[in-house]
């Protein structure tokens, strides 16, 4: 299994702190193979939410605290954590 938690804009929008995920099962060996998952996820619990893929693709990633690429190669028992950009001024 792999353990996927959302900070940031992505918690607060989506109202999802995170969930695990078979890799085998979903079909998931990249990061970005997660963010189809994230979107149905975030639509079933909050269907007036404002993520889009867009968004979920600028995110930041860490992958076992080690930030990484939207194209890193995840394993089972990998904790993935994603986070909205923070933006601001």
């Amino acid at each position: 299994m792999i353990n996927v938690e959302l900070f940031g804009l992505f918690r607060l929008d989506t109202k999802i702190k995170g969930f695990e995920l078979d890799p085998s099962a979903e079909g998931v060996s990249t990061v970005k193979d997660i963010y189809p998952i994230l979107l149905k996820k975030a639509k079933e619990v909050n269907p007036a939410t404002k993520i889009c893929a867009k968004d979920i693709d600028g995110c930041i990633i860490i992958i076992n605290g080690v930030q990484s690429k939207k194209s890193a190669h995840v394993n089972d028992g990998d904790k993935i954590q994603l986070m909205s950009p923070v933006c601001g001024g």
